[in-house]
């Protein structure tokens, strides 16, 4: 599987977020901070906040903040809003990659590819974060 661009930049928003748990943030405050196009983050974030992941509150006090623990958000939970995890995209090509149809990487890759789905659901953001520093990613 291959993660789109904005599958990236919201798991790069979501573990900002969730090493500053403390505030809120605007948009332009999180693309700023993280070097992501304002109205690319600003679409991220509605979709984010539509799957129940991040809750908006307007106004002078408000901002965009986690409404889950950490602790419950698998990594599976953000990659699945934006990117289709049955996609069969070829990691090597930009083909479809599958039993029928196999690339040259196809049967070595499986079992990478394996390990790469089972840490998508086994992570959760908290561990994510453990000992990253996520906004580095961007700047």
């Amino acid at each position: 599987m291959k993660l789109s661009t904005t599958t990236k930049y919201a798991i790069a928003i979501l573990g900002f977020m969730a090493q500053h748990q403390e505030s809120k943030y605007s948009s332009k405050q999180l693309s700023e901070e993280l070097n992501i196009p304002y109205k690319y983050l600003a679409k991220i974030m509605t979709k984010l906040t539509k799957n129940n992941i991040l809750s908006s509150t307007k106004g002078k006090y408000g901002g965009f903040e986690i409404i889950k623990d950490i602790k419950d958000i698998k990594i599976i939970d953000i990659v699945v809003v934006f990117d289709d995890v049955n996609n069969q995209e070829c990691v090597l090509l930009d083909i479809k990659c599958n039993y029928e149809q196999k690339c040259i990487m196809h049967d070595k890759w499986q079992k990478p590819k394996c390990a790469i789905d089972d840490f998508f659901v086994k992570t959760t953001l908290a561990e994510l974060i453990e000992k990253s520093s996520i906004v580095k990613v961007f700047k």
